[in-house]
């Protein structure tokens, strides 16, 4: 089976939250929401381009389909390069997502995960994850689940047990360029 979303303008605001005080709204082209998972499309600016053997995997106005699911300590980007090519999936380790009818909110927890095409995988932002523990702005007990969370999803990269169906099943066009 095979899931098909065709993209509708509907969209649908994230409230980011990165601890301690910084907040982020984006307007996001809702895809697809139940009261499992929400997805939704975007070209991204990330604060850093990915680089993976000399190749970006994350950039300036690429396309991200993201799946937010229902009490996961993470989240799954799809990611799309320029050329609308598929490069890999970007996890945010998150506090499980709060969610209303027309917003979501997600607070990251600093730490992230790369996934490539090939299963190959790399944790990303550990130094601010570190220097967010050491100056308190998260406590032992949430690094520990934040860890926890990164563990167990590279656990489920290791075993082949990553991406979820859902993900994987997942077919949409892409937003254009505007």
């Amino acid at each position: 089976m095979q899931l098909t979303h065709n993209t509708t303008m509907q969209t649908i605001t994230l409230t980011y939250k990165r601890l301690p005080n910084r907040v982020n709204y984006f307007k996001q082209q809702l895809l697809h929401k139940d009261k499992e998972v929400i997805v939704t499309a975007q070209r991204v600016t990330p604060s850093t381009p990915i680089v993976i053997n000399g190749e970006t995997v994350l950039g300036d106005n690429f396309n991200v389909i993201w799946f937010v699911f229902t009490g996961l300590w993470y989240d799954i980007g799809k990611i799309y390069n320029l050329n609308n090519e598929w490069t890999g999936y970007y996890c945010d380790i998150i506090l499980p997502v709060e969610r209303t009818d027309d917003k979501f909110e997600i607070v990251d927890l600093f730490l992230d995960l790369w996934v490539s095409p090939d299963g190959t995988y790399e944790v990303q932002d550990e130094d601010e994850f570190e220097t967010a523990l050491e100056n308190g702005i998260i406590d032992a007990d949430l690094a520990e689940k934040a860890r926890n969370a990164l563990n167990n999803l590279i656990n489920q990269v290791k075993s082949g047990n990553f991406p979820p169906e859902f993900v994987k099943k997942f077919r949409t066009e892409l937003p254009r360029e505007s």
